[in-house]
């Protein structure tokens, strides 16, 4: 039998799981967190001021509170089962202002593509509509440009001297 390799120098605790195993344990770990978020975002659609809801929450805010009470516990047993294999959560790893600003881009694409000249694959727009439809967007990018300014000018403030909204 030919000389033991790596793979044998590296000591393995009882019931540890090998390299790709805690991987993939982590990676399902974070896939079941972020179904519980959606969970959260479908508990609380009725709160938020979206234009175009999607779910009807029929729900009452105890069963509601019951769900929030599961949703916790759920997310400690995850974290209980990453401890297990001495494992923890990944820190958040992204700027929530940046992540705001590259949201922001995609919608300010969306409202360029509604211009009439990008809107001829659907049809020519009546020209009646075309001065209504253009000043929808130029509405829409102005107010988009202003969340957008005001992101970009909160990421660069120092903290304690930003701006209010």
């Amino acid at each position: 039998m030919p000389e033991s390799k790596t793979e044998d120098l590296v000591t393995r605790y009882p019931g540890e799981l090998n390299e790709p195993q805690k991987r993939r344990l982590s990676v399902t770990c974070m896939y079941i967190d972020n179904l519980l978020c959606e969970i959260e975002h479908t508990l609380h659609q009725a709160a938020s001021q979206s234009s175009f809801p999607r779910y009807i929450v029929d729900l009452t805010p105890v069963q509601i509170g019951a769900l929030e009470g599961h949703i916790r516990r759920i997310r400690a047993q995850l974290v209980h089962t990453l401890e297990w294999q001495r494992l923890k959560p990944k820190p958040p790893e992204i700027l929530a202002t940046r992540s705001l600003a590259t949201d922001l881009a995609f919608i300010d694409i969306a409202v360029e593509e509604l211009k009439p000249r990008h809107m001829r694959g659907c049809g020519p727009v009546p020209e009646d509509a075309v001065d209504k439809l253009n000043e929808v967007i130029r509405d829409l990018g102005t107010v988009v440009k202003s969340m957008d300014d005001y992101v970009r000018q909160e990421a660069s403030a120092p903290p304690g001297q930003q701006a209010e909204l």
